[in-house]
């Protein structure tokens, strides 16, 4: 399964990562995952095989992704993304105890806060 996990910790931890379960975790002393970050610093992240950065001024004024949601998910699709851990969320929706959402699922709660 390839996945993103959304992460609420404050940075440099970015937005979150996308992971692919058949894949190691590790490639030497990095992380195999690709980390989405935005805002306005583009930068690289050495701990990932990759970072994703979405430049975008105004989500960094307004301290959330909103601004650029649709580029995110459209990227999430590119890479073959089927599914959205999102922790925060599972409390509010679905009632989802494992905060695991398809990605399209994801995608319309993403839509309904714009």
């Amino acid at each position: 399964m390839k996945y993103f996990s959304i992460d609420y910790r404050s940075p440099p931890s970015g937005m979150g990562q996308i992971i692919d379960t058949s894949l190691s975790p590790m490639i030497g002393d990095k992380y195999n995952y690709i980390l989405i970050d935005y805002g306005t610093n583009p930068h690289e992240d050495p701990s990932y095989v990759m970072t994703k950065y979405f430049y975008s001024e105004q989500a960094e004024e307004e301290g959330w992704a909103g601004p650029i949601i649709r580029e995110i998910i459209q990227f999430l699709r590119d890479q073959g993304v089927t599914h959205v851990y999102d922790s925060e969320l599972s409390y509010e929706y679905d009632g989802s105890d494992d905060g695991m959402f398809p990605l399209e699922r994801w995608t319309e709660i993403m839509m309904s806060y714009l």
